[in-house]
């Protein structure tokens, strides 16, 4: 397992962490975790030779945790700058906190975002070995 490189590309969530936090994404999100997924997948297929679903699972439930702790970190610039969520947290119950709910959703969402990460990197996986000129 390459712990680094999972490492190094969970720090793209981070990023639109922040771009999400600022409010530059709003409801193009999942678009953003899509192209995070088909470059990360293309990475493990170049980089590693086993177990790309699992490189992949890992990615998303980690990518998962830090979204959401960012999210939660910076609460209220996340909620001024996504008025949609204002919308969605005001539907919990009083004595729930929406940073705990944040906390709580974020390894379950990753885990879900880390399956579809794992089939994008058997993909590329499986298209980058196609590509492979013969005798390779």
């Amino acid at each position: 397992m390459n712990w680094r490189l999972i490492f190094l590309l969970s720090l793209l969530s981070i990023v639109l962490a922040i771009a999400s936090i600022l409010g530059f994404v709003k409801s193009y999100e999942w678009l953003m975790w899509l192209i995070i997924g088909v470059y990360c997948g293309w990475q493990f297929a170049g980089r590693v030779s086993d177990d790309y679903f699992l490189h992949g699972f890992y990615l998303g439930i980690l990518d998962g945790i830090l979204n959401s702790v960012a999210k939660a970190l910076f609460f209220n610039p996340y909620i001024s700058n996504n008025p949609r969520m204002v919308e969605e947290f005001s539907n919990l119950p009083q004595d729930l906190s929406p940073q705990v709910v944040l906390l709580i959703m974020g390894p379950i969402i990753g885990a879900f975002s880390g399956v579809a990460f794992g089939v994008l990197a058997v993909l590329a996986s499986k298209a980058r070995k196609r590509r492979l000129p013969p005798g390779s």
